[in-house]
């Protein structure tokens, strides 16, 4: 496992497009578990929804929780329709204003951490 490293995974959560939450969870689930074979510490929001109406925390304290974590990360990894998200395009743009280097697939990351 990589060391100074620690990736948080974006991407859509909510149900839109056709797809229903735990269609949006399992998809993160798939892409968090590739990241950790490949040796690469990360964070997944996702994985804190998979029972949506198990709570009743509104977006908001969802968002500055998100935000918080993403200050403690190096870099983001975008999952495959992030920019379809209100919550993965502004997780984007908090990372970037923060200059966190963003990755849009695995691959992609690996060379930045690479280099």
């Amino acid at each position: 496992m990589r060391t100074g490293v620690f990736v948080y995974i974006s991407g859509p959560i909510s149900p839109r497009n056709g797809k229903l939450v735990e269609e949006n969870v399992a998809a993160a689930l798939h892409v968090f578990l590739d990241v950790i074979q490949s040796g690469i510490p990360a964070f997944c929001p996702h994985l804190q929804a998979i029972y949506p109406s198990a709570h009743d925390i509104d977006y908001d304290l969802w968002m500055d929780y998100d935000y918080r974590v993403i200050d403690r990360c190096t870099h983001m990894l975008c999952m495959e329709g992030w920019e379809t998200s209100n919550g993965a395009a502004l997780e984007y743009q908090y990372a970037r204003a923060q200059g966190i280097p963003v990755a849009f697939s695995i691959p992609e990351l690996i060379l930045m951490l690479e280099k």
